[in-house]
Protein backbone atom coordinates (compact mmCIF):
# COMPACT_ATOMS: atom_id res chain seq x y z
CA UNK A 1 0.00 0.00 0.00
CA UNK A 2 1.41 3.40 -0.99
CA UNK A 3 0.97 6.68 0.84
CA UNK A 4 0.54 10.20 -0.46
CA UNK A 5 4.05 11.09 0.63
CA UNK A 6 5.72 8.31 -1.41
CA UNK A 7 5.87 10.26 -4.75
CA UNK A 8 7.61 13.11 -2.93
CA UNK A 9 9.91 10.70 -1.15
CA UNK A 10 10.75 8.99 -4.44
CA UNK A 11 11.46 12.36 -6.07
CA UNK A 12 13.71 13.45 -3.23
CA UNK A 13 15.71 10.26 -3.58
CA UNK A 14 16.98 11.60 -6.91
CA UNK A 15 20.40 13.28 -6.74
CA UNK A 16 20.11 17.05 -6.06
CA UNK A 17 21.86 17.92 -9.32
CA UNK A 18 19.14 16.16 -11.33
CA UNK A 19 16.36 17.77 -9.29
CA UNK A 20 17.89 21.17 -10.01
CA UNK A 21 17.99 20.30 -13.69
CA UNK A 22 14.29 19.39 -13.61
CA UNK A 23 13.35 22.57 -11.74
CA UNK A 24 15.11 24.70 -14.35
CA UNK A 25 12.28 23.90 -16.79
CA UNK A 26 9.55 24.94 -14.35
CA UNK A 27 7.98 28.33 -13.79
CA UNK A 28 9.45 30.30 -10.86
CA UNK A 29 6.12 30.14 -9.00
CA UNK A 30 6.09 26.34 -9.38
CA UNK A 31 9.59 26.15 -7.93
CA UNK A 32 8.41 28.23 -4.96
CA UNK A 33 5.50 25.79 -4.48
CA UNK A 34 7.86 22.82 -4.62
CA UNK A 35 10.01 24.43 -1.92
CA UNK A 36 7.01 24.44 0.44
CA UNK A 37 6.50 20.67 0.28
CA UNK A 38 8.97 19.81 3.05
CA UNK A 39 12.22 20.93 4.62
CA UNK A 40 14.31 18.87 2.19
CA UNK A 41 12.67 20.46 -0.84
CA UNK A 42 13.08 23.89 0.78
CA UNK A 43 16.77 23.29 1.32
CA UNK A 44 17.17 22.06 -2.26
CA UNK A 45 15.80 25.36 -3.55
CA UNK A 46 17.02 27.94 -1.08
CA UNK A 47 20.06 26.59 0.72
CA UNK A 48 23.56 27.09 -0.53
CA UNK A 49 25.19 29.89 -2.51
CA UNK A 50 25.05 28.20 -5.90
CA UNK A 51 23.40 30.54 -8.44
CA UNK A 52 22.94 27.86 -11.13
CA UNK A 53 19.24 27.18 -10.51
CA UNK A 54 18.32 30.86 -10.23
CA UNK A 55 20.35 31.84 -13.29
CA UNK A 56 18.82 29.15 -15.47
CA UNK A 57 15.31 29.88 -14.24
CA UNK A 58 15.78 33.57 -15.07
CA UNK A 59 17.30 33.00 -18.52
CA UNK A 60 14.55 30.51 -19.44
CA UNK A 61 11.93 33.22 -18.85
CA UNK A 62 13.62 36.55 -19.50
CA UNK A 63 16.34 38.26 -21.54
CA UNK A 64 19.91 38.12 -20.30
CA UNK A 65 20.45 41.47 -18.48
CA UNK A 66 24.19 41.24 -19.19
CA UNK A 67 23.39 41.86 -22.87
CA UNK A 68 21.31 45.00 -22.23
CA UNK A 69 22.45 48.25 -23.83
CA UNK A 70 23.96 50.75 -21.40
CA UNK A 71 23.65 54.36 -22.57
CA UNK A 72 25.36 56.03 -19.61
CA UNK A 73 28.99 55.63 -18.57
CA UNK A 74 29.24 53.63 -15.36
CA UNK A 75 31.98 53.62 -12.78
CA UNK A 76 35.11 51.83 -13.84
CA UNK A 77 35.09 49.74 -10.66
CA UNK A 78 34.38 46.06 -11.38
CA UNK A 79 30.68 45.30 -11.11
CA UNK A 80 29.53 42.86 -8.46
CA UNK A 81 28.32 39.47 -9.74
CA UNK A 82 24.64 39.49 -10.59
CA UNK A 83 22.46 38.01 -7.86
CA UNK A 84 20.18 35.89 -10.04
CA UNK A 85 18.02 34.87 -7.10
CA UNK A 86 17.22 38.49 -6.20
CA UNK A 87 16.41 39.64 -9.73
CA UNK A 88 14.21 36.59 -10.39
CA UNK A 89 12.32 37.01 -7.14
CA UNK A 90 11.79 40.70 -7.87
CA UNK A 91 10.28 39.95 -11.30
CA UNK A 92 8.01 37.29 -9.80
CA UNK A 93 7.00 39.58 -6.96
CA UNK A 94 6.12 42.39 -9.39
CA UNK A 95 3.84 40.11 -11.40
CA UNK A 96 2.11 38.88 -8.25
CA UNK A 97 1.52 42.47 -7.10
CA UNK A 98 0.04 43.34 -10.49
CA UNK A 99 -2.27 40.32 -10.43
CA UNK A 100 -3.37 40.95 -6.86
CA UNK A 101 -4.77 44.38 -7.77
CA UNK A 102 -6.61 44.81 -4.45
CA UNK A 103 -5.00 46.00 -1.22
CA UNK A 104 -1.72 46.98 -2.86
CA UNK A 105 0.37 49.37 -0.78
CA UNK A 106 1.94 52.42 -2.44
CA UNK A 107 5.47 51.13 -1.91
CA UNK A 108 4.52 47.77 -3.45
CA UNK A 109 3.07 49.47 -6.53
CA UNK A 110 6.12 51.69 -6.94
CA UNK A 111 8.51 48.75 -6.59
CA UNK A 112 6.52 46.70 -9.13
CA UNK A 113 6.49 49.58 -11.62
CA UNK A 114 10.24 50.05 -11.15
CA UNK A 115 10.71 46.36 -11.94
CA UNK A 116 8.56 46.60 -15.07
CA UNK A 117 10.47 49.64 -16.35
CA UNK A 118 13.78 47.89 -15.67
CA UNK A 119 12.57 44.86 -17.65
CA UNK A 120 11.74 47.12 -20.60
CA UNK A 121 15.12 48.85 -20.44
CA UNK A 122 16.94 45.52 -20.25
CA UNK A 123 15.14 44.08 -23.28
CA UNK A 124 17.40 42.27 -25.71
CA UNK A 125 18.24 44.42 -28.78
CA UNK A 126 16.51 43.43 -32.02
CA UNK A 127 19.32 41.37 -33.51
CA UNK A 128 18.42 39.68 -36.78
CA UNK A 129 19.04 35.98 -37.33
CA UNK A 130 20.32 34.27 -40.49
CA UNK A 131 16.86 34.62 -42.07
CA UNK A 132 16.85 38.40 -41.46
CA UNK A 133 14.12 38.05 -38.84
CA UNK A 134 14.36 40.00 -35.62
CA UNK A 135 14.60 37.99 -32.42
CA UNK A 136 11.72 38.83 -30.05
CA UNK A 137 12.45 39.98 -26.53
CA UNK A 138 11.34 37.66 -23.73
CA UNK A 139 11.24 40.66 -21.38
CA UNK A 140 8.83 42.59 -23.58
CA UNK A 141 6.64 39.54 -24.26
CA UNK A 142 6.35 38.90 -20.52
CA UNK A 143 5.75 42.56 -19.72
CA UNK A 144 3.09 42.94 -22.41
CA UNK A 145 1.25 39.86 -21.17
CA UNK A 146 1.30 40.92 -17.52
CA UNK A 147 0.23 44.51 -18.16
CA UNK A 148 -2.48 43.47 -20.59
CA UNK A 149 -3.95 40.79 -18.30
CA UNK A 150 -3.80 42.75 -15.06
CA UNK A 151 -4.84 46.24 -16.22
CA UNK A 152 -2.37 47.63 -13.71
CA UNK A 153 -1.76 50.71 -15.84
CA UNK A 154 -5.47 51.59 -15.94
CA UNK A 155 -5.92 51.56 -12.17
CA UNK A 156 -6.58 55.02 -10.64
CA UNK A 157 -3.61 56.80 -9.12
CA UNK A 158 -3.81 57.04 -5.34
CA UNK A 159 -3.53 60.42 -3.66
CA UNK A 160 -0.31 59.22 -2.06
CA UNK A 161 1.09 58.47 -5.54
CA UNK A 162 0.30 61.75 -7.27
CA UNK A 163 3.18 64.01 -8.33
CA UNK A 164 5.61 61.27 -7.41
CA UNK A 165 7.99 58.78 -8.91
CA UNK A 166 5.09 56.33 -9.12
CA UNK A 167 3.24 58.64 -11.51
CA UNK A 168 6.32 58.97 -13.71
CA UNK A 169 6.89 55.21 -13.80
CA UNK A 170 3.29 54.48 -14.71
CA UNK A 171 3.23 57.16 -17.40
CA UNK A 172 6.45 55.81 -18.89
CA UNK A 173 4.93 52.36 -19.28
CA UNK A 174 1.69 53.82 -20.64
CA UNK A 175 3.69 55.81 -23.18
CA UNK A 176 5.46 52.60 -24.24
CA UNK A 177 2.15 50.73 -24.52
CA UNK A 178 0.65 53.62 -26.59
CA UNK A 179 -3.06 52.84 -26.20
CA UNK A 180 -2.62 49.24 -27.42
CA UNK A 181 -4.13 47.86 -24.19
CA UNK A 182 -7.59 49.38 -24.60
CA UNK A 183 -10.50 47.48 -22.95
CA UNK A 184 -11.81 44.70 -25.19
CA UNK A 185 -15.38 45.99 -24.88
CA UNK A 186 -15.81 48.56 -27.69
CA UNK A 187 -18.22 50.80 -25.79
CA UNK A 188 -16.06 50.83 -22.68
CA UNK A 189 -12.94 51.45 -24.79
CA UNK A 190 -14.57 54.44 -26.49
CA UNK A 191 -15.43 56.00 -23.13
CA UNK A 192 -11.98 55.38 -21.66
CA UNK A 193 -10.15 56.79 -24.69
CA UNK A 194 -12.47 59.81 -24.91
CA UNK A 195 -11.81 60.70 -21.28
CA UNK A 196 -8.08 60.19 -21.71
CA UNK A 197 -8.10 62.35 -24.83
CA UNK A 198 -9.61 65.30 -22.99
CA UNK A 199 -7.18 64.92 -20.10
CA UNK A 200 -4.23 64.78 -22.49
CA UNK A 201 -5.37 67.77 -24.53
CA UNK A 202 -5.69 69.81 -21.34
CA UNK A 203 -2.10 68.98 -20.42
CA UNK A 204 -0.52 69.33 -23.87
CA UNK A 205 -2.16 72.65 -24.74
CA UNK A 206 -1.64 74.23 -21.32
CA UNK A 207 1.04 76.81 -22.12
CA UNK A 208 2.17 76.82 -18.47
CA UNK A 209 3.79 73.41 -19.08
CA UNK A 210 6.38 75.00 -21.40
CA UNK A 211 8.87 77.18 -19.58
CA UNK A 212 12.62 77.61 -19.04
CA UNK A 213 12.77 75.24 -16.08
CA UNK A 214 11.41 72.42 -18.31
CA UNK A 215 13.71 73.42 -21.19
CA UNK A 216 10.57 74.35 -23.14
CA UNK A 217 9.75 70.69 -23.59
CA UNK A 218 8.61 67.46 -21.89
CA UNK A 219 11.21 67.52 -19.12
CA UNK A 220 11.36 67.93 -15.36
CA UNK A 221 13.27 70.58 -13.45
CA UNK A 222 16.04 68.06 -12.66
CA UNK A 223 16.65 67.44 -16.38
CA UNK A 224 14.94 64.05 -16.46
CA UNK A 225 12.17 63.22 -18.92
CA UNK A 226 8.65 64.10 -17.79
CA UNK A 227 6.97 60.85 -18.81
CA UNK A 228 3.56 62.15 -17.84
CA UNK A 229 4.01 64.85 -20.49
CA UNK A 230 5.25 62.30 -23.05
CA UNK A 231 2.24 60.09 -22.39
CA UNK A 232 -0.17 62.96 -22.99
CA UNK A 233 1.63 64.07 -26.17
CA UNK A 234 1.37 60.57 -27.62
CA UNK A 235 -2.27 60.25 -26.59
CA UNK A 236 -3.24 63.45 -28.43
CA UNK A 237 -1.64 62.31 -31.68
CA UNK A 238 -3.06 58.79 -31.57
CA UNK A 239 -6.60 59.77 -30.58
CA UNK A 240 -6.66 62.38 -33.34
CA UNK A 241 -5.70 59.71 -35.89
CA UNK A 242 -8.45 57.38 -34.70
CA UNK A 243 -11.22 59.77 -35.65
CA UNK A 244 -9.84 60.75 -39.06
CA UNK A 245 -11.18 59.09 -42.23
CA UNK A 246 -9.57 56.83 -44.82
CA UNK A 247 -5.89 55.97 -44.60
CA UNK A 248 -5.23 58.18 -41.58
CA UNK A 249 -6.18 55.42 -39.15
CA UNK A 250 -3.77 52.94 -40.77
CA UNK A 251 -0.84 55.32 -41.32
CA UNK A 252 0.46 55.11 -37.77
CA UNK A 253 3.80 54.57 -36.03
CA UNK A 254 4.73 51.05 -34.97
CA UNK A 255 2.92 50.76 -31.65
CA UNK A 256 3.19 48.48 -28.63
CA UNK A 257 5.88 47.27 -26.30
CA UNK A 258 7.54 45.02 -28.88
CA UNK A 259 8.35 48.11 -30.96
CA UNK A 260 10.27 49.77 -28.13
CA UNK A 261 13.03 47.19 -28.65
CA UNK A 262 16.40 48.76 -29.49
CA UNK A 263 17.37 48.68 -33.19
CA UNK A 264 13.89 47.54 -34.26
CA UNK A 265 13.43 50.51 -36.63
CA UNK A 266 13.92 49.99 -40.40
CA UNK A 267 17.35 50.57 -41.86
CA UNK A 268 20.85 49.97 -40.57
CA UNK A 269 22.70 51.50 -37.65
CA UNK A 270 26.47 51.77 -37.45
CA UNK A 271 29.19 52.74 -35.01
CA UNK A 272 28.97 56.27 -36.40
CA UNK A 273 25.21 56.51 -36.90
CA UNK A 274 24.34 54.69 -33.68
CA UNK A 275 20.83 56.24 -33.54
CA UNK A 276 19.86 55.30 -37.10
CA UNK A 277 19.45 58.97 -38.05
CA UNK A 278 20.06 58.71 -41.78
CA UNK A 279 17.09 57.77 -43.90
CA UNK A 280 13.43 58.59 -44.45
CA UNK A 281 11.03 59.46 -41.67
CA UNK A 282 7.35 60.25 -41.23
CA UNK A 283 6.20 62.86 -38.74
CA UNK A 284 2.75 63.68 -37.43
CA UNK A 285 2.26 67.22 -36.15
CA UNK A 286 -0.96 68.31 -34.40
CA UNK A 287 -2.04 71.83 -33.52
CA UNK A 288 -4.96 73.98 -32.44
CA UNK A 289 -6.10 77.06 -34.26
CA UNK A 290 -4.22 79.83 -32.47
CA UNK A 291 -7.48 81.58 -31.55
CA UNK A 292 -8.63 78.38 -29.81
CA UNK A 293 -5.27 77.97 -28.08
CA UNK A 294 -5.47 81.53 -26.76
CA UNK A 295 -9.09 81.10 -25.69
CA UNK A 296 -8.36 77.86 -23.83
CA UNK A 297 -5.44 79.39 -21.91
CA UNK A 298 -6.57 82.94 -21.26
CA UNK A 299 -10.34 83.39 -21.66
CA UNK A 300 -13.45 82.48 -19.70
CA UNK A 301 -14.86 80.39 -22.56
CA UNK A 302 -16.30 77.06 -21.33
CA UNK A 303 -15.85 78.10 -17.69
CA UNK A 304 -12.18 78.72 -18.40
CA UNK A 305 -9.39 79.38 -18.49
CA UNK A 306 -8.02 75.87 -19.03
CA UNK A 307 -11.26 74.05 -18.27
CA UNK A 308 -11.75 70.55 -19.69
CA UNK A 309 -15.22 71.60 -20.92
CA UNK A 310 -13.47 73.47 -23.72
CA UNK A 311 -12.61 70.17 -25.43
CA UNK A 312 -16.09 68.68 -24.95
CA UNK A 313 -17.53 71.18 -27.40
CA UNK A 314 -18.47 69.20 -30.54
CA UNK A 315 -17.40 72.16 -32.69
CA UNK A 316 -13.77 71.98 -31.54
CA UNK A 317 -11.35 70.69 -34.18
CA UNK A 318 -7.66 70.02 -34.09
CA UNK A 319 -5.43 70.01 -37.18
CA UNK A 320 -3.20 67.03 -38.02
CA UNK A 321 -0.46 67.01 -40.62
CA UNK A 322 1.69 64.13 -41.95
CA UNK A 323 5.13 65.23 -43.11
CA UNK A 324 8.07 63.43 -44.72
CA UNK A 325 11.58 64.10 -43.42
CA UNK A 326 14.88 62.96 -44.93
CA UNK A 327 17.94 63.22 -42.69
CA UNK A 328 21.69 62.80 -43.03
CA UNK A 329 24.56 63.20 -40.56
CA UNK A 330 26.83 66.25 -40.55
CA UNK A 331 29.58 67.60 -38.32
CA UNK A 332 28.82 70.29 -35.77
CA UNK A 333 30.63 72.87 -37.91
CA UNK A 334 28.33 72.19 -40.87
CA UNK A 335 25.20 73.40 -39.06
CA UNK A 336 24.00 76.64 -40.65
CA UNK A 337 21.16 78.10 -38.59
CA UNK A 338 21.19 76.10 -35.37
CA UNK A 339 23.83 76.59 -32.66
CA UNK A 340 23.86 73.60 -30.28
CA UNK A 341 24.68 73.98 -26.63
CA UNK A 342 28.33 73.25 -25.74
CA UNK A 343 27.03 71.03 -22.93
CA UNK A 344 25.98 68.42 -25.50
CA UNK A 345 29.54 67.16 -25.89
CA UNK A 346 30.29 67.15 -22.16
CA UNK A 347 27.75 64.45 -21.31
CA UNK A 348 29.26 61.24 -19.93
CA UNK A 349 27.56 58.76 -22.20
CA UNK A 350 28.58 55.75 -24.25
CA UNK A 351 27.32 57.38 -27.43
CA UNK A 352 28.50 60.76 -28.80
CA UNK A 353 26.05 63.48 -29.75
CA UNK A 354 25.07 63.26 -33.42
CA UNK A 355 24.25 66.30 -35.56
CA UNK A 356 22.10 66.16 -38.66
CA UNK A 357 20.62 68.17 -41.50
CA UNK A 358 17.76 67.39 -43.84
CA UNK A 359 14.57 68.54 -45.45
CA UNK A 360 10.91 68.17 -44.53
CA UNK A 361 8.11 68.07 -47.08
CA UNK A 362 4.38 68.38 -46.62
CA UNK A 363 1.43 67.49 -48.80
CA UNK A 364 1.86 70.76 -50.74
CA UNK A 365 5.33 69.68 -51.85
CA UNK A 366 7.06 72.72 -50.34
CA UNK A 367 10.31 71.88 -48.55
CA UNK A 368 11.76 73.26 -45.32
CA UNK A 369 15.29 72.81 -44.05
CA UNK A 370 15.86 70.87 -40.85
CA UNK A 371 18.82 70.74 -38.45
CA UNK A 372 19.22 69.16 -35.05
CA UNK A 373 20.90 66.60 -32.85
CA UNK A 374 20.45 63.29 -31.07
CA UNK A 375 22.02 62.81 -27.65
CA UNK A 376 21.77 60.78 -24.47
CA UNK A 377 20.16 62.65 -21.56
CA UNK A 378 21.36 62.60 -17.99
CA UNK A 379 18.76 59.89 -17.26
CA UNK A 380 20.00 57.65 -20.10
CA UNK A 381 17.11 58.43 -22.47
CA UNK A 382 17.62 59.14 -26.18
CA UNK A 383 16.63 62.73 -26.98
CA UNK A 384 16.04 64.45 -30.31
CA UNK A 385 16.04 68.19 -30.99
CA UNK A 386 14.88 69.68 -34.32
CA UNK A 387 14.95 73.17 -35.74
CA UNK A 388 12.78 73.72 -38.84
CA UNK A 389 13.34 76.81 -40.93
CA UNK A 390 10.00 78.44 -41.71
CA UNK A 391 9.50 78.36 -45.45
CA UNK A 392 10.74 81.47 -47.23
CA UNK A 393 12.24 82.93 -44.06
CA UNK A 394 15.71 84.32 -43.40
CA UNK A 395 18.15 82.33 -41.24
CA UNK A 396 17.65 83.86 -37.81
CA UNK A 397 16.31 82.54 -34.54
CA UNK A 398 12.94 84.23 -34.93
CA UNK A 399 12.11 82.14 -37.99
CA UNK A 400 12.55 78.67 -36.56
CA UNK A 401 10.22 76.01 -35.20
CA UNK A 402 11.82 74.07 -32.34
CA UNK A 403 10.87 70.47 -31.52
CA UNK A 404 12.09 68.37 -28.60
CA UNK A 405 11.29 64.70 -28.22
CA UNK A 406 12.21 61.43 -26.55
CA UNK A 407 12.70 58.00 -28.11
CA UNK A 408 10.15 55.48 -26.86
CA UNK A 409 12.24 52.58 -25.59
CA UNK A 410 15.73 51.71 -26.75
CA UNK A 411 18.08 53.20 -29.31
CA UNK A 412 16.63 53.28 -32.85
CA UNK A 413 13.33 51.76 -31.70
CA UNK A 414 10.58 51.27 -34.28
CA UNK A 415 8.17 53.13 -31.97
CA UNK A 416 10.00 56.36 -32.76
CA UNK A 417 10.10 59.72 -31.02
CA UNK A 418 7.32 61.59 -29.21
CA UNK A 419 7.65 65.22 -28.24
CA UNK A 420 6.43 68.81 -28.43
CA UNK A 421 7.02 71.68 -30.84
CA UNK A 422 6.90 75.44 -30.47
CA UNK A 423 8.85 78.45 -31.75
CA UNK A 424 12.56 78.81 -31.10
CA UNK A 425 12.18 82.14 -29.28
CA UNK A 426 9.60 80.77 -26.79
CA UNK A 427 7.70 84.01 -26.34
CA UNK A 428 4.76 83.93 -23.95
CA UNK A 429 1.68 82.68 -25.75
CA UNK A 430 3.58 81.11 -28.65
CA UNK A 431 1.84 78.10 -30.22
CA UNK A 432 2.63 74.59 -28.96
CA UNK A 433 1.61 71.10 -29.95
CA UNK A 434 2.60 67.41 -30.08
CA UNK A 435 4.51 65.46 -32.70
CA UNK A 436 5.36 61.82 -33.37
CA UNK A 437 8.32 60.90 -35.58
CA UNK A 438 9.14 57.40 -36.79
CA UNK A 439 11.45 55.87 -39.38
CA UNK A 440 10.14 54.15 -42.50
CA UNK A 441 11.85 51.92 -45.10
CA UNK A 442 13.44 53.70 -48.09
CA UNK A 443 10.80 52.13 -50.34
CA UNK A 444 7.91 53.53 -48.28
CA UNK A 445 5.38 55.18 -50.58
CA UNK A 446 2.54 56.24 -48.28
CA UNK A 447 0.85 59.51 -49.19
CA UNK A 448 1.40 62.67 -47.16
CA UNK A 449 -1.80 64.15 -45.70
CA UNK A 450 -3.21 67.30 -44.16
CA UNK A 451 -6.39 67.56 -42.08
CA UNK A 452 -7.42 71.01 -40.91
Amino acid sequence: MTTASEPVANLLSIPPEIIHHILVFCQPTDVATFAKVCRISFDLVYSGNDQFLWRELFLNNYDDPRKAIQTLVVDEAPAEPLNWKDVLQRRTEAELVARRAQNVESHERRRALETFVTAALQALPAIKNSEEKEQPSSNLQWLDRVLRETHMLSQPVLLTDSDSETTQLRSRLRAYVSLTHDPSDEEESTKVVAARRIESRCFVYDIRNYKPITHWGPFLANGFVNWQHIEHLGNVVLTNLRELPGSWATTVPSLGLENTQAFSAPGPCSDIDWAGVEGTWRRYVCFMDYRDLFAFNYSNVAHGPRNAEFFRDARFREATRLIEIKLYLVSRSQLRFYTPSPDLEDLKTRYPTLFFCGVSRGVSGNEAKVEGNVCIGIDGTIRWTFYDLIQGAVHDLSTLWCSKGVQLGGIASAAGIVGSWSTSVHDQGDPVGPFWLWKVPPSHSGALMDFT
